[in-house]
């Protein structure tokens, strides 16, 4: 059995398809109306939603480049996502606590 078939063949399923419903899912709230990105608090939501699909995807792609044996770029990605992560909580903290 090869590297990719079982290390990336699951992880492109895993977030190709949930990807997939995700999107649909929020397509779904967006047009039924529930989620309206014109409320403040929606709108916030919306992006906790979209960056922790991103983040979770980064951190597991990641760690399956660190089990493949390639721990230098595994690090360097996971210290990126972790200081975009630090950074953009500063960033959206501040913006809420001054935008009152």
């Amino acid at each position: 059995m090869s590297y990719f078939s079982h290390s990336w063949l699951p992880f492109i399923y895993l977030y190709g398809l949930g990807g997939l419903l995700f999107i649909s899912g929020i397509v779904i709230t967006l047009k039924s109306g529930s989620f309206n990105l014109k409320n403040h608090v929606h709108r916030q939501w919306f992006w906790v939603l979209v960056f922790g699909f991103i983040w979770y995807m980064t951190m597991h792609g990641g760690l399956t480049l660190l089990a493949l044996g390639y721990n230098q770029l595994a690090v360097l990605i996971m210290f990126l996502v972790t200081g975009l992560s630090i950074t953009g909580t500063i960033l959206l903290r501040r913006k809420i606590l001054y935008n009152k």
